[in-house]
């Protein structure tokens, strides 16, 4: 019995060291920027993620501001919960939840809401120096919200720093 244990413990540590080794902490952040007919969106999102082989998951918390020729000028701020799936070398899918706080009127006054968003899409990245990644991905919002701040397509690139 003490033997059994002995080679279950020695099993977790052996793999469970592996597992580690091989996993990547990153940061960095990205820019999006849009232009369309009615006004333009811009937003600075930080993003702290973690890379175990071909599966990448993270969060981004962002600030946005939107110039809109019919609502106005308002900003929003919110975070992104997001996944990443490695398909070919550096090729992924890309899959977040966000959760966003904007300004809307409603009877005449302004009010603050969170709406929910669902942006999935691919991109790419490509390595710039040891360790440091630039990256652009093109995201679709299947469930945008009538008064997102957002318009689909949505584009975004990047750059990310591995530890």
């Amino acid at each position: 019995m003490k033997k059994l244990r002995f080679y279950m413990i020695a099993f977790v540590l052996f793999f469970g060291s592996v597992s580690i080794s091989e996993a990547q902490f990153y940061t960095g952040g990205n820019i999006g920027f849009h232009v369309d007919n009615r006004g333009y969106y811009f937003d600075v999102a930080p993003l702290f993620g973690y890379r175990h082989g071909i599966l990448d998951v993270g969060i981004s918390p962002f600030y946005s501001y939107r110039d809109h020729d019919i609502r106005g000028t308002r900003y929003s701020y919110g975070n992104r919960f997001f996944t990443q799936l490695t398909f070919f070398r550096n090729v992924y899918a890309h899959a977040e939840f966000e959760m966003t706080n904007i300004e809307v009127t409603v009877d005449g006054e302004k009010q603050r809401k969170w709406i929910a968003g669902l942006p999935l899409g691919a991109g790419y990245r490509h390595e710039i120096a040891p360790r440091t990644h630039a990256y652009g991905m093109v995201l679709y919002d299947v469930l945008l919200d009538e008064d997102s701040p957002v318009t689909n397509p949505i584009v975004r690139f990047g750059v990310t720093y591995s530890f």
